[in-house]
């Protein structure tokens, strides 16, 4: 038996008349899969899928494929049941629970070869684990995996973060000196730009405070020519009186 709790509880489909074969080879694969005859499950599941394709079959396929060490192909019947979904929450945990653990287990063994991601592997058993959480909070053997993910998660960035990211470091410093720089610079150039308009706004205020002192010499004399012949007119309408 594996060290990391799977979720090895078979399912019994429930199918409408019609598909009463199907929920046959279900019955006689989990019988066989008790038994411990693991190939023979998998040969009833195979033919239920075929007939009827069912959130318990490819689930129960999967189970089958993890005690004969198939992994990968495991992973593939517990995406296909995921994808084809169930109304029970239970259920659904169990399956993200087995993906999480399938994706440890990568995690492992990509932990012991040079070059491998044994983050990223062990990042979606951490995330599967959360989803089988979120459909059953109430799992301890799912807690007790996920912490171990996030242990190894944890380790395998700390041990990532050697050489090469020393290397990212000095890049990004060259970056940002650089962007120091061009800032410095945008700076002084805005700085200096605005000294040229407001002389030109000074220049332009001066020449309208100009134009607005002729003009209102202009309009003063103007008044003043009006009252002068004002007055004359005045003066010459009285003189035609007297």
């Amino acid at each position: 038996m594996r060290r990391f709790f799977f979720s090895i509880l078979l399912f019994i489909a429930v199918f409408p008349a019609v598909a009463q074969s199907a929920r046959d080879f279900i019955r006689m694969g989990n019988k066989a899969y008790r038994q411990e005859r693991y190939d023979e499950a998998e040969t009833f599941y195979l033919k239920s899928i075929e007939k009827n394709p069912s959130f318990e079959a490819y689930y129960n396929l999967g189970n089958a494929y993890v005690m004969q060490m198939k992994d990968s192909t495991a992973y593939e019947n517990y995406k296909k049941a995921d994808s084809l979904g169930t109304s029970d929450p239970l259920r659904k945990a169990r399956n993200f629970h087995n993906m999480g653990n399938i994706w440890y287990a990568q995690g492992l063994a990509a932990s012991r070869q040079e070059g491998a991601n044994a983050a990223g592997a062990f990042q979606n058993s951490v995330n599967y684990f959360k989803s089988s959480l979120r459909c059953n909070p109430d799992d301890h053997e799912t807690r007790y995996n996920l912490a171990m993910a996030q242990y190894q998660l944890k380790k395998n960035q700390d041990k990532n973060g050697g050489g090469e990211s020393e290397d990212k470091n000095q890049e990004q410093q060259e970056k940002q000196e650089q962007q120091q720089q061009k800032q410095e610079e945008q700076q002084k150039q805005k700085q200096q730009q605005p000294q040229q308009p407001e002389q030109k706004k000074d220049e332009m205020s001066d020449q309208a405070a100009e134009r607005l002192l002729n003009s209102a010499q202009q309009d003063e004399k103007d008044v003043q020519r009006k009252l002068n012949e004002t007055q004359n007119n005045r003066r010459k309408s009285l003189e035609k009186d007297w």
